[in-house]
């Protein structure tokens, strides 16, 4: 399969996703040249400090995307359920809709700033 449609639950995933670095992790994990990941390998493939690669790697692991090995320093492609073929899919139509899927997950951030942002206008601060 060289190209893939874009369902509605392909979409839903793709505006799941909280970044882009978490899209790219997520695919780095699953190309399986490379069986256990770690921090360090993460952070610098994606050119990322440590702390965000362990935040990314710690989401994707609460997401059911990946699982921590039993020495609990590196990392495994181990996708719950679904998702291991939901991540096949993203990846052929991310392959193929660089743009579009890019503008997907931005879209979808700047959606929930936008909110919060106007959220947290209708906040009142106590005075001092």
């Amino acid at each position: 399969m060289t190209d893939i449609t874009l369902s509605d639950e392909l979409r839903r995933f793709i505006q799941s996703i909280e970044s882009i670095p978490h899209l790219e992790a997520m695919l780095l994990l699953r190309q399986g040249s490379i069986q256990v990941w770690d921090e360090d390998m993460i952070s610098q493939r994606l050119y990322l400090n440590a702390e965000n690669a362990r935040v990314m790697l710690a989401d994707l692991c609460a997401s059911g995307i990946c699982a921590p090995t039993s020495a609990g320093d590196s990392f495994i492609y181990a996708p719950a359920g679904k998702l291991g073929e939901l991540i096949d899919q993203l990846a052929i139509y991310y392959s193929h809709h660089l743009i579009e899927v890019t503008n997907m997950v931005h879209t979808r951030n700047d959606a929930g700033r936008r909110a919060r942002l106007f959220a947290n206008a209708f906040r009142f601060k106590k005075e001092d």
